[in-house]
């Protein structure tokens, strides 16, 4: 991960999950290694949006109502 330029990174990772999942959707793709590839990207893509989400300042996050249900 790179930490300096998280955007950069998470903008590539995007790109290589539209690539993956575009691959997998060929026929004869070897699905569960494209699946394997998929689950890193994502575990990667939401530790970045993670990181960023605790950088924001205190003032520009949502505030969460307990108790508040989405509908």
């Amino acid at each position: 991960m790179n930490a300096h330029h998280p955007q950069q990174r998470i903008n590539e990772l995007q790109q290589l999950r539209h690539r993956l999942l575009s691959r997998r959707e060929q026929r004869g793709a070897a699905t569960a290694t494209i699946d394997m590839e998929l689950n890193v990207v994502r575990s990667e893509l939401q530790a970045l949006y993670a990181l960023q989400r605790h950088q924001k300042p205190a003032n520009q996050r949502i505030p969460v109502m307990p108790g508040l249900k989405m509908a």
